[in-house]
């Protein structure tokens, strides 16, 4: 799964540095060049699980080089109590659906456009919740980007190996945007 993935987010993140370059915003550029340094950096170092914490770091380095890009606004909120530094994850485990919401949600509407992303505490359940202002799409139909597909992938292969809980993804979707919310089960 992780060879899937990682091309995949690598080739979208060189095409924004490439974007940047042919729009001659080279400081732009630079600080998009850092950041993904630091992402890739992380993705290369193979950890299954990281916390919280770091996860919320990763998707904030990703979000603010897409920010370059595209000039939206995003927040990272997460539930009173629950703790970041000791809760663990599957490392890059909401990364696809964060792309998904600026590549296929908010990309066109430029600083109109907002994301936001919660870690929330439901009794034992931890949902990671991903919620875009774009446009929407047909939650029922069968699409063919490879970012959700490589999810639903992926939620498949981790409930046969985290037999005890359980991971299911709800995508919401309407024309004043799209929710995704990935509930892990008794995993707090």
């Amino acid at each position: 799964m992780r060879s899937q993935l990682n091309p995949h987010f690598l080739f979208n993140a060189l095409s924004g540095i490439q974007n940047l370059m042919n729009k001659n915003e080279i400081d732009n550029a630079n600080k998009y060049l850092s950041k993904f340094a630091r992402l890739t950096r992380n993705v290369l170092d193979g950890k299954e699980l990281i916390s919280l914490s770091q996860e919320k770091t990763l998707l904030d380095d990703y979000l603010q080089m897409e920010q370059l890009r595209f000039g939206f606004k995003y927040e990272i909120n997460h539930s009173v109590g629950l703790d970041l530094e000791n809760i663990e994850i599957p490392s890059m485990l909401l990364q696809p659906l964060v792309e998904n919401a600026v590549k296929h949600g908010i990309s066109k509407k430029a600083t109109d456009g907002k994301i936001n992303i919660t870690f929330t505490k439901q009794a034992n359940d931890l949902t990671l919740t991903v919620t875009d202002n774009g446009n929407g799409f047909d939650a029922e139909k069968k699409n063919d980007g490879l970012g959700l597909l490589l999810s639903e992938s992926r939620i498949a292969l981790l409930n046969s190996i985290y037999k005890e809980n359980r991971f299911s993804l709800a995508i919401q979707s309407a024309t004043n945007g799209t929710k995704a919310s990935l509930t892990l089960s008794d995993w707090l």
